[in-house]
């Protein structure tokens, strides 16, 4: 007794767990998403055993007599082995069947029917694995409003400060999540994270602020916190709600955005899925969490035309745009592919000017040696995407021989060390190449590549080098390295994007 109640309590403990928490959205998340990988095989064993098992009945295979279809042989009593008659009791032995500690024999045919019907939910699980992980469908180009152009940007804010590089600010040393949003004063794009924030439910401090395109100033503090924690978990939180209110939807990551000296939001698109059986995201609704806990939820046309939140540049999620691209790109007028560098993958947020942002996104042409197929900026606002095809004559360099040329680089990426737990040597990563990022200046393209280091590497700084790479020549402009140059080599790279500064 005492140890049932034990296994109670246990398993009490472990669903509250799971609700509190919200993990048990990942399980409706993965049933709702993929019903290829879930119910559906399970489904399909069920039909196909009923379906084998009735077609056995109707050919007659397991058909009883009918009762009374012959009236004097039921009338005639019961004989046994030798010719003689039964008595009740013996009769009803015998219709029993077979003795006790006998085997009785399967129907003839039951194995079969159950190994058909079990190898067709296999079927059915290996091509939805095989159009999940291995060739996912793309969004339809239909469901994209895009069009095509025929010039790429004049100017865009230079993403000099790469995501990895915010890292080692103090200001965002407790921040869950670090993400880019307009600054609704002046326009530009800038990073902000939440400042002492309670990591499961209770009050934060305020909102870090850095600019993008600013390696040389301090981070800045807006102290106007929130009474729940954007990243806390918990009931009446953010992330609580918002698994409540949409369950079959997966909410983004909710970006701060500081709106006065001591106001502040959060913007959180949820993503939703639609088709059958193999479902694509698309922009659902938008999630607006002030600093009291009151929480907005907007349709995406709501969304939009509020000016604030316009003006953020955060109501196109990231996921809808990648998605949105990778369609584009496995399309017959681009025929082209997608390639990231080491963490943060494409497509990156770019200000345009001071009232358009835009996910950018570079797609290569195939092949090892190929150039830029096309380049697709979809608005952070509202979603319209123009798609630029790079001429036959005027191509720019692929995002691959940007990376390539940085992993070129004299620097020990790797090395074996000893030992692990069973005394056998092991690889790790010293550096990686992240963000092979776009930049225009004067109507010319340029590429920013960063190197940097990873955990296994201690040099002081989240960033060690930046090559400035000429996209339509493919020439190195310049390296800027900035641990050995420090500040020095900061602002020279602001310069050659910022003169003025």
């Amino acid at each position: 007794m005492i140890g049932r109640l034990i296994l109670i309590v246990i398993a009490l403990i472990l669903v509250g767990a799971l609700v509190y928490t919200g993990l048990w959205q990942v399980a409706v998340l993965f049933v709702w998403q993929h019903p290829m990988l879930s119910w559906l095989p399970i489904l399909t064993v069920i039909v196909v055993g009923q379906l084998l098992r009735l077609g056995r009945a109707l050919s007659g295979g397991n058909l009883p007599q009918a009762a009374g279809s012959d009236a004097q042989g039921a009338a005639e009593p019961a004989l046994g082995p030798m010719g003689e008659p039964i008595g009740v009791g013996e009769l009803a032995i015998a219709e029993a069947g077979p003795a006790a500690g006998e085997r009785s024999a399967a129907p003839r045919g039951t194995g079969r029917r159950v190994a058909i019907a079990l190898g067709s939910g296999l079927l059915v699980f290996l091509v939805g694995l095989y159009f999940t992980v291995i060739s996912p469908p793309a969004v339809g180009l239909d469901d994209i409003d895009y069009e095509l152009v025929q010039a790429l940007p004049e100017r865009t804010q230079p993403r000099l400060l790469p995501r990895v590089a915010v890292r080692d600010d103090p200001a965002f040393a407790d921040a869950e999540e670090i993400h880019l949003a307009r600054d609704p004063a002046g326009g530009e794009l800038m990073w902000t994270g939440e400042w002492q924030p309670s990591w499961l439910t209770g009050p934060s401090s305020g909102v870090a602020v850095k600019s993008l395109d600013d390696l040389v100033s301090e981070s800045e503090i807006f102290r106007g916190g929130f009474d729940e924690s954007v990243s806390a978990f918990g009931p009446g939180t953010l992330k609580w709600e918002a698994k409540l209110r949409h369950p079959f939807s997966r909410t983004q990551y909710p970006v701060l955005i500081p709106t006065g000296e001591r106001e502040a939001i959060a913007v959180a698109p949820y993503v939703g899925y639609r088709g059958f059986p193999f479902r694509t995201p698309y922009l659902k609704g938008v999630l607006v969490y002030h600093q009291d806990g009151t929480i907005e939820d907007l349709s995406p046309d709501e969304a939009a035309e509020r000016p604030e939140l316009a003006q953020t540049g955060r109501i196109i999620p990231e996921t809808v745009a990648r998605e949105q691209a990778e369609a584009i790109a496995a399309s017959d007028e681009v025929d082209g592919e997608i390639v990231d560098g080491e963490g943060n993958r494409q497509p990156f947020l770019t200000a345009i000017d001071s009232e358009r942002t835009v996910w950018m996104t570079v797609i290569n042409e195939p092949g090892q040696a190929g150039r830029v197929s096309a380049v697709v900026l979809a608005d952070s606002s509202t979603g319209e995407t123009d798609v630029w095809r790079a001429p036959e004559d005027a191509g720019l360099v692929s995002t691959r021989e940007v990376i390539d040329e940085a992993r070129a680089l004299p620097l020990r990426w790797s090395e074996r060390r000893c030992c692990d737990s069973d005394g056998h040597s092991y690889t790790v990563t010293l550096r990686e190449v992240v963000e092979p990022r776009l930049a225009f200046k004067d109507g010319r393209p340029y590429y920013m590549v960063t190197v940097v280091p990873t955990s296994e590497l201690a040099i002081g700084r989240e960033v060690e080098y930046t090559l400035l790479i000429d996209a339509l020549s493919g020439e190195q402009i310049s390296r800027f390295a900035h641990v050995e140059g420090g500040p020095v080599e900061d602002a020279r790279l602001e310069r050659f994007f910022r003169p003025d500064r």
